[in-house]
């Protein structure tokens, strides 16, 4: 039985994005083929893997990564290693494949800090040696085809999925898991306030500054349309080049018009979908965008900036903004808010539209990338 290592480091430091990735792949394709001897590399130990981990001692983007964490698993003899964060190793004997979700940090890498850009740019080093490629939508597939003048057979398009057995639009105790994580939340649901939510780690590619904005500068257009006054929800984690961002957000939270949850749980954030009457996502760039799936899967329509591969995601479940100027998606959310006719046919739409899409079909359709890989010569 050949011998598969995803390489999970990430997961003992990130709970969302690319480690929701990694482990919904280590977690499924086991359950679904029998060929492959999957285990996951860790430096820190994850429970759910304790019975197939494969520990480590290299943390994940240190500044030698490819060459230590080359040579740990050139030592476990592995016939595949799938590196999940963009970056191959340095190893001798395995095949490779690496997922790129995104070029950002390449077409603006004024949004990263010096210590990622380093990391991430090893991808020119990585790529011509990496066997194959994934990219998780038609836009990253074709801008990493443009940018490095790739062969097209050598670059996969496999889609992102959403868990089915927590992101649905029936409700489960919502309000309970809202009120333990913000009473203020729970207070403001039974007034009737529409909840506008917002989900991803709080760093500068995701534009969080736009709804800020949109708060401070327009909030009376934003009500005045919506005819209510709106709670934005902000759910992730802290990242860099976030301090300004992340003291404004402090500040509009003391006026009662916007909560951070750092930490959220599946369920917890499951909670929030269903209850939200609008996920906004103005990101500069998305190689995908879990979160508009998760949020389309729950029922809920987005608002999405027209950039990277957000338009294709979203279809015609929800709405689009152009610009970048915060009292247009001010007006842009006052008038979303305000219609429910429109707002819930675009949920509609987009419950069908999500259904296309499941992480058992990426896991399926990666283990047969792991397949053809080795197969090949």
């Amino acid at each position: 039985m050949r011998k598969v290592v995803i390489d999970g480091r990430i997961l003992g430091y990130r709970y969302g994005g690319i480690a929701t990735y990694a482990r919904q792949l280590a977690l499924r394709i086991p359950r679904l083929t029998s060929n492959l001897n999957l285990s996951i590399a860790l430096r820190r130990q994850v429970l759910e893997f304790a019975d197939r981990s494969l520990q480590t001692l290299t943390p994940p983007h240190h500044r030698f990564e490819r060459e230590l964490f080359g040579l740990e698993i050139t030592a476990r003899q592995p016939d595949l290693v799938h590196s999940v964060d963009y970056v191959t190793p340095v190893a001798r004997g395995p095949k490779t494949v690496a997922t790129v979700h995104d070029l950002a940090f390449l077409d603006h890498p004024e949004l990263v800090t010096a210590d990622s850009y380093a990391y991430y740019s090893q991808i020119h080093d990585a790529l011509p040696t990496t066997d194959r490629v994934i990219a998780v939508s038609p836009a990253t597939r074709d801008r990493l085809i443009e940018r490095f003048n790739l062969q097209p057979e050598r670059v996969t398009m496999i889609p992102n999925g959403y868990d089915d057995a927590t992101f649905q639009p029936e409700v489960c105790n919502d309000m309970r898991l809202i009120g333990e994580r913000s009473p203020f939340l729970a207070r403001a649901i039974r007034d009737e306030r529409p909840i506008v939510l917002a989900v991803g780690t709080v760093e500068p590619r995701k534009r969080y500054e736009i709804l800020v904005d949109a708060l401070e500068n327009h909030r009376a257009e934003i009500c005045r349309l919506a005819g209510t006054e709106p709670v934005v929800v902000i759910a992730g984690q802290s990242g860099w080049l976030s301090d300004e961002l992340v003291a404004r957000m402090r500040h509009q939270a003391t006026q009662g018009r916007l909560v951070w949850i750092r930490d959220c749980v599946n369920d917890e954030l499951a909670a929030l979908y269903r209850q939200a009457k609008l996920l906004v996502m103005p990101s500069i760039d998305e190689g995908f965008g879990l979160p508009v799936l998760e949020a389309m899967a729950s029922g809920t329509p987005s608002l999405v900036a027209n950039t990277g591969a957000l338009p294709w995601l979203v279809a015609d479940s929800g709405f689009i903004e152009d610009t970048d100027v915060a009292s247009a998606w001010a007006e842009k959310i006052g008038m979303i808010l305000a219609d429910n006719e429109v707002r819930q046919l675009r949920g509609k739409r987009g419950i069908s539209r999500a259904a296309t899409f499941t992480w058992d079909e990426t896991a399926r359709q990666t283990a047969k990338l792991y397949e053809e890989v080795m197969n090949e010569r």
